[in-house]
Formats: structure tokens, sequence, C-alpha cells
């Protein structure tokens, strides 16, 4: 047998083995991965997780966010659907699904323990705020109930639009049952008018209300409204004189229609003359009103009993990796409609809008 020939049988002899090696591989890899998905359990529901300070059946957001990450091998087996849906298909449940799932149970649980009609008002991305979508959804939850029905508003807000926030406590004055305002973490400026609007306002011992002065864009409309004062006519341009005027009478509209919907058990001696001092007080657009100044110096019917279910409904979606969140959408089919979502939001956020109270 010539040389040639030798080394041909030697180089398919070589590939023969390294086929035999690689399947070899590739069985001993898919065996690890069956071990793994057998042994490892999937992360806990919230409505299952529940602990002795929350209300029955909740868990912490947090924790739930924890276990659906972690799938921890030191606990057993869950009979949860998650658990047989990651066994059978290889797949970890979505942590947005997972969060709307928990959000929505403890909107259920606190609605049927007031038995009360349950409405929310949640902004965490600083493009969200109160906005005409907001009003039709308050609108239209309170058109669909009893005229005399409980209500509640778990509250978690920058602010908002003055059009929409006035169609808002427009319908809230309305209403004849009585309405609770909860203020977990934060309703300010417009969130500050709708708590106002209702009976009675349960705040966190932290939680904090805001001014209501009117803004034009990022300028207080109390400053604007004083430049033409400060300043001589020909030292001022045509645009800003008309800002002026225009948050003059701005001013004027917030002190009379913010007094027309606070509602009478926030009035100190039948009058709200705190109004004038949240919008004219001098006190910067940010400044924190917390539970103790509002009932002590403001005269509100405040209250710090909060429940646990208001904390949970406020928790925040899940915060993930961008590239991750990308995936997900390009696996789930939701990309183009989260991509023009996010666009309608930021063409919505045009800077020439007047915003009473944001």
């Amino acid at each position: 047998m010539d040389l040639v020939t030798q080394l041909g049988l030697v180089g398919w002899g070589g590939i023969a083995t390294i086929i035999v090696l690689l399947g070899a591989a590739m069985a001993l890899q898919n065996a690890m991965r069956r071990r793994k998905v057998d042994d490892e359990p999937a992360a806990l529901d919230i409505v299952s997780a529940g602990s002795a300070k929350h209300a029955p059946g909740l868990a912490s957001i947090e924790a739930a966010a924890k276990e659906a990450a972690s799938f921890s091998r030191s606990k057993p087996k869950p009979s949860r659907g998650e658990a047989r849906a990651y066994v059978e298909g290889g797949e970890p449940p979505n942590p947005f699904e997972v969060h709307k799932r928990n959000i929505e149970s403890a909107k259920q649980a606190f609605s049927a323990a007031r038995n009360s009609a349950l409405i929310t008002i949640i902004h965490h991305d600083y493009d969200e705020y109160v906005d005409h979508d907001t009003a039709v959804s308050v609108i239209d939850t309170l058109r669909n109930i009893q005229p005399n029905a409980p209500v509640d508003i778990v509250l978690h807000t920058p602010g908002g639009i003055s059009s929409a926030t006035q169609q808002i406590l427009h319908a809230l004055k309305a209403h004849q049952g009585q309405i609770t305002a909860f203020v977990p973490y934060r309703a300010k400026s417009a969130g500050t008018m709708i708590a106002l609007a209702c009976d009675k306002i349960v705040m966190g011992p932290n939680a904090v209300l805001g001014p209501i002065d009117p803004q034009y864009g990022w300028m207080p409309a109390q400053y604007l409204s004083e430049l033409t004062s400060a300043k001589s006519a020909d030292r001022v341009d045509d645009e800003m004189i008309i800002l002026s005027k225009m948050a003059k009478q701005a001013m004027a509209e917030a002190r009379q229609f913010a007094c027309e919907y606070v509602h009478d058990a926030h009035k100190h001696n039948g009058t709200c003359t705190f109004t004038d001092e949240l919008i004219i007080g001098g006190r910067n657009h940010d400044y924190p009103i917390l539970p103790g100044e509002a009932k002590n110096e403001f005269y509100l019917n405040i209250s710090t009993e909060m429940p646990e279910e208001p904390y949970l409904i406020c928790q925040p979606p899940p915060k993930v990796d961008p590239m991750l969140i990308v995936s997900m959408f390009r696996d789930t089919g939701l990309e183009s409609t989260e991509a023009e979502r996010a666009a309608r939001n930021f063409r919505a956020r045009r800077r020439a809008d007047v915003d009473l109270f944001r």
C-alpha cells in the first residue's frame, strides 16, 4: 500500500473518531440538562408566597421577582403552572407577566376586602403622567358603577395635564359615594388635587403630596407672570410678554377651580385658603408635603393607617437589561407594539402644553 493511501486511511479514521466523540459529548450534555430541569423548581407565584406582614395570599413584589430569577434548588418543587411550563417547555416564567399577575391579584384582594370600586392612577416612568387617557379611564369607571358605591383611588403620580385633571375632579365631585385616596409613596401636583377631591386621604408615613402651582413647561407660572413687572417691556421679547400674560391668567384660574373641587372634609372653618398657600405660597414645585404638615398646617383629613395592598399595587415592573427586553419583545411579537407606544408617549409630551398642576 503506497504512502498516499495509508495517509488517506489514517485521515478518515481520525474523522470518524472525532464524530464519535462529538456525539458522546452531545448525549452527555443533553442528559445533564434533563437532570438540571428535573432538579430545579420554578419560581413561586406571589399569590402563594404570602407573609405575616402582607394580606393573606400576597407576597412582596421584590421577593417574587427574586424567586423568578433565582430558581433556587433549596426549595421544594412547586405545583404552579409556571413550574409545569418550565419543566415541560424549558422556559422560565416571563417576569413582566408575573409582575402583572401579582398587581392584579393585589388589586382584586384590596377591592374585595374593602367592598369598593378601585381606581388606580399609577405612573413610574418619566413619560407617564395624568393625561386624557387617564381621565377617560376614571370617568368610565365611575359611570359604570352605582352612583353611591364606595370608591378607592390608589395614587402614585408626579402630576399631569390640567384639563385632564379637571375632568377627573369634576367626575369625582359628581359621585355620591364616599371616595378615599390612598397615597403609599407620592401624589404630587395634579395627584395632590385628585387626593384633595376625595372625602379622605390615607398616606403612608413617608408619603408626600406637593404644591399645585401652575407650570409652563419647566417654568413656574408665578415667576413667569412677574416677568413684565421685573423688566421693562423693551427688554422682553414678544413671545415672553404673551407667555407672561397667559401665566397670570393660569394663576387666577388655578386659584378658582382648586378651591371649587376641594372636598369639604379638607376645608378649615369652611374655607380653602390653604389652596392659595399651595399655589402662591413660595414653595418650590418639588417641595414634599409629609403627612404631619398636611394634617397640622393645612388641616387636611389625613390618616396614616395605610394597608399593605396599596404598596404592592404601586410596585414598579422589573428592571432588566435593555438587550434582554428587546430579545423578549422579538420572541413574543411585542416589539413593534411597545415601540409604537413609546413613540406615541414621547410625542405626547409637548413642551408648549400648559400644565397647571404638574
